[in-house]
Parts: structure tokens; C-alpha cells; sequence
């Protein structure tokens, strides 16, 4: 008997489950649900109410730094990143364009001061739904315990959209080794740009 009423209980909360599923929640947080017994509730509303790149129109791609080659790799990073997460960014020809200009505006400079009109403009110029903003650094390398180079970079990126409305925003570090001086610096972008556009993407 007492097997029997403990079946229906059991029962019972998956035919709830299911319904909350369905009435209250995506696949996603279905499949949490079911597998963790714990509501995503949490996680939703953090979704529903965070920002993110328009999934309409073409993203542009902005990188400053000191160094031609590490903002040439950082550039193609973000770039590929930006199409494996299923965007669509702005032409070879238009971004050269682009870049061409904001240097001649210093948009990129007047984002990180909190003047956005510049990259406005672009925006509308270049038909670019939003710009994803980067500024690279990378510090010397110096040797470590074991002989090579440990090198350390900060890569801020964020991003405005066409409607003037700014995404993301925190630098993030990277610390990397090589056996090279050139090699620990660029492994130690990688790192930091990876873990700037895990905030924004």
C-alpha cells in the first residue's frame, strides 16, 4: 500500500513538473528542472533582462592597441567569435572604411570616455546594427620558475548598438606562458580577450 501511494507521489510531481515546464519555462530550463529538481527561475530573469548584441543586421569590429599584430589577432578573435555564436558581421570592405574613419574621429577613444556619438554615426553610416569596441595591452613578459616567459594583457571590450545603448564594459586579464617574449604576449591576449567576450556574449 504504502508503495502504491508513494508511485502517485511520484507521479504527481512529474505530471506538475511537465506543466510548469511547459506553462512557465523554455526546453532549457525543462531539462534542468527534470534532471535537478531546482527551478532556473533565477537564471531566466537574468536572461530576459541582460542586453545582448542585435541578433538583426551586421556587427562591426573595433580594436585598438599598442601593437599592429596583436590587434590584428585580437580583432580576427572576436570576429569568429562573433560567427560561431550564429552573428553576422560587416563586410571586409566596409569595416577597412570603417576603421579609417574612427580613427579620424577617435570614436573608440570617445567610447571609453563615455561619449558614444561618434560610434553613433558610424553605426548609421556603415548600416552596422552595433560595434564591439576593444582596447588590447599587454605588459613585458618576464621569465619564470621553469624557464619560460609568463606574459600578462587586459583587454577591454564592450560594445554600443545602432539605438545608442552600450553593452558590457568590464576589462578583463590574461596571464599566459610561451617561450618567447612575443609568443607569452599574445598567448596572454588570447586568454584576456576570451574572457572578456565570455561576459558580453
Amino acid at each position: 500500500m504504502r508503495n502504491n501511494f508513494s508511485l502517485k507521489i511520484k507521479i504527481f510531481a512529474l505530471i506538475f513538473t511537465l506543466i510548469f515546464c511547459f506553462a512557465y519555462s523554455d526546453k532549457a530550463d525543462c531539462a534542468k528542472l527534470r534532471r535537478t529538481g531546482t527551478d532556473s527561475s533565477n537564471e531566466n530573469e537574468y536572461r530576459r533582462n541582460r542586453t545582448v548584441l542585435p541578433r538583426d543586421g551586421d556587427i562591426a569590429v573595433l580594436v585598438e592597441g599598442d601593437n599592429r599584430q596583436h590587434v590584428a589577432m585580437a580583432e580576427a578573435m572576436i570576429i569568429d567569435e562573433l560567427v560561431n555564436h550564429g552573428y553576422h558581421v560587416v563586410d571586409d570592405a566596409r569595416l577597412a572604411k570603417m576603421r579609417k574613419d574612427a580613427a579620424k574621429s577617435k570614436a573608440v577613444i570617445y567610447v571609453y570616455e563615455g561619449n558614444l556619438s561618434e560610434l553613433i554615426k558610424l553605426n548609421a553610416k556603415y548600416n552596422a546594427s552595433a560595434t564591439v569596441v576593444a582596447r588590447v595591452s599587454s605588459g613585458t613578459p618576464v621569465v619564470n620558475e621553469f624557464k619560460l616567459y609568463t606574459g600578462t594583457a587586459s583587454a577591454a571590450i564592450t560594445a554600443v548598438t545602432s539605438k545608442g545603448v552600450r553593452l558590457g564594459g568590464k576589462a578583463a586579464q590574461g596571464k599566459a606562458v610561451g617561450y618567447t617574449t612575443d609568443e607569452a604576449r599574445q598567448n596572454a591576449i588570447n586568454s584576456a580577450v576570451q574572457e572578456g567576450l565570455s561576459q558580453m556574449l
